[in-house]
């Protein structure tokens, strides 16, 4: 009878990264079952009328929010956004509002200068303006080790949309208000009519999942292969 001798390296290997592979499928499974539910919340939104920006109104996805103030100079620009095939940011701008604080507005999108080390110069909208947002739900970031340090001043140039890390900074309320087409300080819309469709997620699970399956069987046949 062959003895299974796999080693210690193979063993180290197959132990860290399965794990990580289930944990990557389990969390598109937690993914796609959000997804569902957002849709289900988006359409019962679509008729709701605008409101103050209390903490309940807030936590509703696709709420529409209505504010009363101006624009304050502090911006992000959220990079690797594309519209109309130009690739660009989405700029994440800071609003007062008279009575509720500071919040944190999605203006849309800005094409990218041809230096990409340059930022673009977004203008600032002037004077009092009413805008009414829309609250987007936080859809979720891969997880990383460690946040990438953020540019010193402003504007600050992001590769992710850290809602959290992003009102701690600019001392506003953790959410992202999405801006629609026609309301005062937009640029160009970010998007509005996204499926909220699991069948992304259910394909990317079957493949973490998949990868999973056929390292614990490369990790056996390895085994029982080095010993001959």
């Amino acid at each position: 009878m062959k003895e299974f001798s796999p080693g210690w390296r193979m063993s180290i290997f197959t132990l860290l990264f399965v794990p990580l592979l289930l944990a990557l499928g389990n969390w598109q499974v937690e993914r796609g079952a959000q997804k569902r539910g957002l849709e289900a919340e988006y359409l019962a939104q679509l008729a709701a009328l605008p409101t103050q920006p209390t903490p309940a109104s807030l936590a509703i996805p696709f709420q529409t929010i209505r504010l009363s103030g101006r624009y304050e100079s502090d911006y992000f620009l959220l990079d690797n956004q594309i519209n109309e095939g130009k690739v660009g940011y989405w700029v994440i701008q800071v609003f007062l509002d008279e009575l509720h604080g500071r919040f944190l507005l999605n203006r849309g999108f800005v094409a990218g200068s041809a230096n990409r080390d340059t930022a673009p110069v977004v203008a600032l909208p002037q004077g009092r303006l009413s805008p009414v947002a829309t609250v987007w739900p936080d859809l979720g970031l891969i997880p990383i080790l460690d946040d990438a340090p953020w540019n010193d001043g402003w504007p600050k140039q992001v590769q992710r949309l850290e809602i959290d890390r992003m009102a701690k900074v600019t001392s506003a309320y953790p959410a992202e208000l999405r801006l629609e087409a026609g309301q005062p300080g937009v640029l160009a819309a970010a998007p509005f009519a996204q499926v909220f469709s699991d069948a992304k997620h259910k394909g990317y699970a079957l493949t973490w999942f998949g990868l999973s399956i056929t390292l614990m069987f490369g990790f056996v046949f390895y085994g029982f292969k080095r010993t001959e």
